[in-house]
């Protein structure tokens, strides 16, 4: 005699398939929910670092510039969403002068620190001319174009020996007696920091105006007016005088590169900003 084996029915059926869309439905949001939170906490994670670099990157390069002695200034050209200046590149000490050529002592006691090598015709050299050393009122410094470099001594101290053209009538008083030896001199570039806008979004970039380089970014993106320069006089008043800048207060308003969840799982996709207001103080200003 044969048994019949009992399956299920049409109803238990639509109930166990039931069940297990209910299932996969839950797992899905969490599993959807936990990628969203983690999207979004990863995006505020890059937001907040890249807003944190320009508080760190930004004031470290302004405050290199100078307002430095008889009305001379670091600054090129400034304006609310870009600064042109002169950036220093390095600085050593001269141990011999003529009107075409500059020695420079690199010596390990005394070297020439630089952040990379001199380069003719993207640099210029800075030059101290103290004149009377009796009085700092009239106290200079001059800027020269580099033609060539050349390894050289003074004396039996290694040296670096730059060439450029006569000089002498660029001095404040045409005399060569003017230059001490054993000065300091810089060299230096002229860089601009800006905001523009690449691949849809805007950044703050960075390009040397001396070697004619494309800009870079180095810190972004940030909103169509996410960054702000404003400069002040040593009281306190906004000044578009060059010379007069004492101060440059930095705003920087980052973003998200895409929306993240906020609110909650439910919450709605958004770009999220983050603001930072930093001051820097430039060198050599009066106190």
């Amino acid at each position: 005699m044969s048994v019949r084996q009992r399956g299920f029915t049409l109803v238990e059926l639509m109930i166990a398939l039931i069940l297990m869309t209910l299932v996969g439905t839950v797992i899905f949001k969490l599993l959807n929910s936990t990628q969203r939170v983690s999207t979004a906490q990863t995006e505020r994670m890059i937001l907040q670092s890249s807003i944190r670099t320009g508080a760190l990157v930004l004031p470290s390069e302004l405050r290199e510039l100078s307002t430095s002695v008889g009305g001379q200034t670091d600054l090129v050209d400034i304006a609310p969403d870009s600064i042109t200046y002169r950036a220093a590149r390095g600085v050593g000490f001269t141990c011999a002068v003529t009107a075409t050529q500059i020695k420079i002592l690199n010596t390990t006691v005394l070297p020439f620190s630089a952040l990379r090598a001199i380069s003719p015709g993207r640099d210029s050299l800075l030059l101290y001319v103290e004149r009377d050393p009796a009085t700092a009122a009239d106290d200079a410094w001059v800027r020269l174009p580099i033609s060539s470099l050349a390894t050289t001594t003074c004396g039996t101290e290694p040296a670096i020996a730059v060439n450029m053209p006569d000089f002498i009538n660029d001095l404040p008083d045409s005399q060569l007696v003017s230059v001490v030896v054993g000065g300091p001199v810089r060299t230096e570039e002229v860089m601009r920091l800006k905001s523009y806008a690449a691949g849809g979004q805007q950044w703050i970039g960075a390009a040397s105006l001396s070697g004619g380089d494309a800009v870079q970014p180095i810190l972004g993106p940030i909103t169509p007016a996410g960054l702000l320069l404003e400069y002040f006089t040593g009281d306190g008043t906004v000044t578009t005088t060059l010379s007069a800048v004492r101060v440059i207060r930095i705003r920087v308003i980052g973003l998200t590169e895409r929306a993240v969840a906020q609110g909650g799982i439910s919450g709605a996709n958004v770009i999220l900003q983050d603001t930072l207001v930093t001051r820097v103080l430039l060198r050599n200003s009066p106190r």
